[in-house]
Formats: structure tokens, C-alpha cells, sequence
């Protein structure tokens, strides 16, 4: 970061030190068993630089009130559409600078750098997005932010701080995407998300990668009083990726969903570690994953929802399920409850099956050939997520690349 004020260049050296002192994960610890750190660049140097892919992007389909594309994870301002007094959608170097006052004391309040891969972000990242929502305004459209990766560097990281005010209202978008590489490339993501009392926000993560690319992402969303937090992550690209999302239930009567769908092939390996913890009674929340997987890929959910005492009235749900399209595609499921509190509602479901032979024989004796048919069980089987994007034309460009993953 160019011209980082000193507080903030007090934490990178903070975070570089403790590189330096804490323990090499080894992949043997049990919350790294089934995905290696060091595929993640968790370990030792990271990828070489390598040869730069140019690829064409794709632009979103829908207005935005803002844009912001960040290549290999540079900085760059953002394009500005619609945006509502008082509402600042602005590259997050920069916002060090110019919003210190917004930033300081919540960069690093959910994701700090007491752990390896904290402290790997919080030390290397260079661009990132801050979003700004004050009090009682509503953002209309949503703010999108491209995170690319061309192969150039090995290491891509990045960073988000969104900030949404009592009674505000906002949809953000982060969408990862690339071309395929020759190379490999590690990708370190860190979104921190505050809503406070009475706010509500719709977060959507797009992890479209195309091959060569392993990407780690941590996403922590804090809901205050009567807060609404909408959480969707699709996980369609990329090699190796590893999702951590974790919702916070900071005030009473807040409501937390956390939603995802994936679709695994070829040889990728997907792992969505979700958690919800309680940290204040008669609060929500639903962990509502989907998968779906076939040739030799390999998907991996961990869910857990945690209940510390001071938690009464407390209602989550978590449940998991996935569709195995063939023999040599696999899938994991841990459905975790820790629950040291009474009077609560909480429950669990995890399940891996197969494609129906029932539904796919009802739909071939209606003449749909066998391909088709499982194109549309497939899609049936993953819209009960789907049909939780708001947005019309992001719902329309997922259905239409998992029918192209199935076709």
C-alpha cells in the first residue's frame, strides 16, 4: 500500500512479524485435513510469477451504482454510477486515507492476523473494496467488484470492508474470475461485513475461476439488533478453493442466512467451512448448502453452529446436501452443533446421494433424452439456493453456467 497512514503500516508489520512466530500448518491439523494449506499458499513462498493470460472479461449483466476491477489484485478507483448521498464505494488503500475515521477501528475487528492465514492477507494484500452505507439510506443497486487473476503473479490478495448503518440497506457483489492458466495461482481473499441494528445486506461471492487457480476466502458478517444478513456463496471455478464463512449473531433478533451452492468436476476440489455463532439471544439463523459433483472431483462442507451461553431463544438450522453425478466424484458432510446454552431451536442435516433413477426414468419415458434429464434434476436439485438471488440476470448467468458445467 502507497502512502498507508502509519497505523496501518504499523499492522502490516505486525502481521509480517507474526509470519516469523507462528507455527507451519502442516495439513495434519484436523480443521486442515482435508485440504492442504501449502496448495493454498499457506506454506512457504507461494507460485512463481509466471506468463500474463489476457482474457476479455465479461461485464455484469445489470447496473451497478458501482464498479471496481482490481487485476492481479492492484488497486483501481472505482466507477461510479447511482450512488446516493453520504454512501462511499471506494478502493480500499485508498479509503485508509481519505475515510480513516470509518476504517480504522473495523478493518481487522473480524478477520484480525493472529492466525497464518490472517496474518498472510493482512501482511500482503495491496487492493481491496470499502463500502459505505449511512444511516436510513437505501442502495438501490448493488456494487460490484471484479477480482481478476492474468497468471503475472504468482500470489493474488485482496480485501473488503463493507459497512451498512443502522437501517440501511445494501446488495454487494464479489466476483472472482479468470481465464484458464498455464501457471498456478494462489488467491488470499478477506471480506469483513458490519451491519448494524436494523440494516440489512445481500452479499453474493462468485468464485468463477477458471483452471490453475487455488483460492483461499474468508468471510465474516457481523449482524447487530433486528439486522438482516443474506449471505450467497457459488462455487463454480477454480482448481482447489476453500470457502471459510462465519456469521455472527452480535445483537437480538438479528437473522442470519448463509447460502451456498457449488458444482464440482474434472479434478476440482471445493471445501465450505460455515458458521454461525450466537452471541445474543432470540436471534436466526439458517446454513443452507447445496453440491453438486461428478467426474473425480471432490467437495467437502464443515458446518457448525455454536450456542455460548447467554444465548436463549436461539433458532438455527444447518443443513448440507449433495448430488453425486458419478462413480469417482465424493463428498464429505460434518454437520457440527455446540450448544452450551437452553431454550434454544437448533437442528442439523447433512446427506450425499445420487441422481433419483425414479425422476430420471419419469423424464426419459416422457421422450427427454438421459443428458437432458439430469440437466434438469441438477438444476431443479440446486434452485431451492438459486431462487435466493435476488437479482434476476445473476440468477439467469448461474443456471446458465451450471448447464454448461453439465453439458
Amino acid at each position: 500500500m502507497v502512502n498507508a497512514p502509519g497505523w496501518a503500516a504499523e499492522v502490516r508489520q505486525t502481521a509480517t512479524a507474526n509470519l516469523d512466530r507462528l507455527p507451519v500448518l502442516t495439513g495434519e491439523e484436523e480443521e486442515w485435513r482435508f485440504t492442504p494449506p501449502a496448495d493454498l499458499g499457506l506454506v512457504g513462498d507461494g507460485p512463481a510469477d509466471g506468463p500474463a493470460v489476457g482474457a476479455q472479461l465479461a461485464a455484469s449483466a445489470g447496473p451497478r451504482s458501482a464498479n471496481l476491477t482490481l487485476v492481479d489484485g492492484a488497486p483501481s478507483a472505482p466507477a461510479l454510477g447511482e450512488v446516493p448521498a453520504g454512501v462511499i464505494v471506494a478502493e480500499l488503500g485508498q479509503a485508509l486515507i481519505d475515510h480513516e475515521e470509518l476504517v480504522r477501528s473495523r478493518l481487522y475487528s473480524l478477520i484480525g492476523f493472529a492466525d497464518r492465514p490472517g496474518a498472510l492477507n493482512a501482511a500482503h494484500w495491496e487492493g481491496g473494496t470499502f463500502v459505505y452505507v449511512p444511516r436510513g439510506v437505501e442502495l438501490l443497486l448493488p456494487t460490484e467488484t471484479l477480482l481478476s487473476a492474468t497468471g503475472a503473479h504468482g500470489r493474488v490478495t485482496s480485501r473488503t470492508l463493507v459497512i451498512v448503518d443502522e437501517g440501511a440497506k445494501a446488495t454487494v457483489i464479489d466476483r472472482y474470475r479468470s481465464p484458464n492458466l498455464p501457471s498456478p495461482v494462489t488467491v488470499s481473499t478477506a471480506t469483513e461485513i458490519i451491519v448494524a441494528d436494523g440494516g440489512e445486506l445481500e452479499h453474493l461471492s462468485l468464485i468463477e475461476w477458471g483452471a490453475g487457480v487455488r483460492h483461499h476466502a474468508r468471510i465474516t458478517a457481523s449482524a447487530g439488533k433486528d439486522a438482516r444478513v443474506r449471505s450467497v456463496v457459488v462455487t463454480l471455478g477454480g482448481d482447489i478453493v476453500r470457502v471459510e464463512a462465519t456469521h455472527i449473531a452480535a445483537g437480538p433478533g438479528s437473522d442470519s442466512r448463509a447460502l451456498g451452492l457449488c458444482f464440482a468436476d474434472d479434478h476440482q476440489h471445493f471445501e465450505h467451512r460455515v458458521i454461525a455463532r450466537h452471541e445474543a439471544p432470540q436471534a436466526y439463523s439458517n446454513l443452507l448448502y447445496k453440491g453438486a459433483l461428478k467426474d473425480q472431483s471432490h467437495t467437502v462442507f464443515f458446518g457448525n453452529l455454536v450456542v455460548p451461553p447467554g444465548a436463549p431463544g436461539t433458532d438455527a438450522y444447518q443443513t448440507n446436501r449433495n448430488l453425486v453425478l458419478n462413480e469417482g466424484a465424493h463428498a464429505d458432510t460434518i454437520p457440527f452443533l455446540e450448544i452450551e446454552t437452553a431454550e434454544v431451536k437448533c437442528s442439523h442435516a447433512g446427506a450425499v446421494g445420487r441422481v433419483d433413477d425414479e425422476h430420471l426414468f419419469y423424464l426419459r419415458s416422457r421422450g427427454v433424452p438421459e443428458d437432458a434429464a439430469k440437466r434438469l434434476i441438477v438444476l431443479g436439485f440446486l434452485q431451492e439456493v438459486l431462487e435466493h438471488v435476488h437479482l434476476d440476470e445473476v440468477r439467469r448467468e448461474l443456471e446458465e453456467a451450471v448447464a454448461r458445467k453439465l453439458s
